[in-house]
């Protein structure tokens, strides 16, 4: 006996959430690695800058520099 056009659609249904769930848990997982990347990268900056000092010196041209490097 085969399974009623509802069933299909069921089936469909079903494997369509389970599809959009994962995309959506890909995104939140990208978008977690790219703010922890972010504020690592801050962090780095501002050591560098500071270089043991309380304060930094800023308008060195760094993230000018760093721009041009890293492309």
């Amino acid at each position: 006996m085969k399974p009623s056009i509802q069933k299909y659609n069921q089936l469909l249904d079903s494997i369509g959430l389970t599809i959009e769930q994962a995309r959506q848990n890909a995104i939140k997982a990208v978008n977690t690695e790219l703010v922890k990347a972010n504020w690592e990268i801050g962090r780095h900056i501002v050591e560098y800058e500071q270089y043991g000092q309380e304060r930094a010196e800023y308008g060195s041209e760094l993230l000018t520099k760093l721009s041009k490097d890293l492309r």
